[in-house]
């Protein structure tokens, strides 16, 4: 269910941002992760910001989710947008495993071969690797 929640507010906050920016849309948006919303909500905040880099949770038998796949870009429709993420000590303590999911999402669509006006993830982590010379999975933690 968050999935498919934080998808229509993706959907409306990008609207929005793009009404606001005449047309385009945002490279980068910040977030804050913060453990007691991610626990009321069961998850929405993180899956916004999977939808955001354009990654979808896979849910294996039991419904776990242990693996996230790149939305194809045919299929996503939007470019991937660079998401700043700062997270509550309790978010980074009690959600190691969805750290992890984030980190693996964000780093796919950073390698992902793409254009990069339609993969910000990719365009900064690029520019942030050459800047600090260090290899493009370092730049794009």
């Amino acid at each position: 269910a968050a999935v498919e929640v934080s998808a229509g507010v993706v959907e409306k906050l990008l609207e929005k941002l793009k009404d606001d920016n005449d047309g385009m849309f945002p490279e980068s948006i910040a977030f804050t992760l913060w453990g007691t919303d991610n626990i009321k909500t069961y998850g929405e905040s993180l899956a916004q910001v999977l939808a955001l880099v354009g990654v979808r949770p896979v849910a294996d038998s039991l419904g776990r989710v242990n693996k996230v796949e790149l939305i194809p870009l045919e299929e996503l429709g939007r470019p991937r947008i660079d998401v700043v993420v700062s997270c509550s000590g309790v978010f980074r303590d009690l959600f190691i495993n969805q750290m992890n999911l984030m980190d693996r999402g964000i780093k796919m669509a950073a390698e992902a071969d793409e254009p990069l006006e339609m993969n910000f993830v990719r365009k900064h982590a690029l520019e942030q690797a050459a800047e600090l010379n260090v290899s493009l999975r370092e730049a794009s933690c």
